[in-house]
């Protein structure tokens, strides 16, 4: 695969699409500026692959995407690859090229140390313009900590924290509790120095 060298300057969504396909590199794009996703460390990983796992098992008729999958927004024209996505209402795609879910529910993020607060700040604010967004959560793959954001309505969220390995995260949309247990089940934390 060849390396991706960015100018930094404003980019058009078809110069977008047409690095992403050059390419192969998972970049998002917020309103002309392109972002290089690094790659995931091996917590990060194996949190995905748990969490995924345990929330497809579970599902019902709701149906749970990987970061394979974009996310459009078209009020701040921007693509993003979340962790996980939920929707449990029929699924709308932008046309086009790579898979662009415009509807998701739930999206679900695993932070590492260059990406946690890019994915609670500006990711945050650009996923809650989207009408169908309810639920965000944020799961650290540093600590054993997860984060919760439910909309109650337009301008309130219910706010969850969870830490504890028999704490149980409430998975809203899906109408489910996930063990911090099978979240970091396996998950060697990185040393600090």
């Amino acid at each position: 695969m060849e390396a991706l060298q960015l100018e930094p300057r404003s980019y058009s969504k078809e110069e977008y699409f047409a690095l992403l396909e050059k390419y192969q590199h998972k970049l998002e794009y917020v309103n002309g500026d392109i972002r290089m996703m690094s790659g995931g460390s091996i917590a990060h990983n194996d949190i995905i692959d748990n969490t995924f796992l345990a929330l497809a098992t579970q599902k019902g008729k709701c149906k749970v995407k990987n970061s394979e999958n974009a996310v459009y927004i078209d009020n701040v024209k921007s693509y993003f690859f979340p962790d996980l996505t939920v929707t449990c209402n029929k699924p709308t795609y932008e046309k086009g090229g790579i898979a662009k879910l415009t509807n998701p529910e739930l999206i679900i993020e695993v932070l590492s140390e260059s990406t946690a607060d890019y994915d609670l700040r500006d990711k945050f604010s650009a996923y809650r313009q989207l009408d169908s967004f309810k639920e965000y959560i944020l799961i650290d793959s540093r600590r054993m900590r997860v984060d919760t954001y439910y909309r109650e309505s337009h301008q309130y969220w219910h706010i969850g924290s969870y830490f504890n390995p028999d704490h149980e995260v409430d998975v809203r949309t899906l109408g489910l509790k996930l063990p911090l247990s099978v979240i970091y089940d396996d998950v060697v934390f990185p040393i600090k120095d």
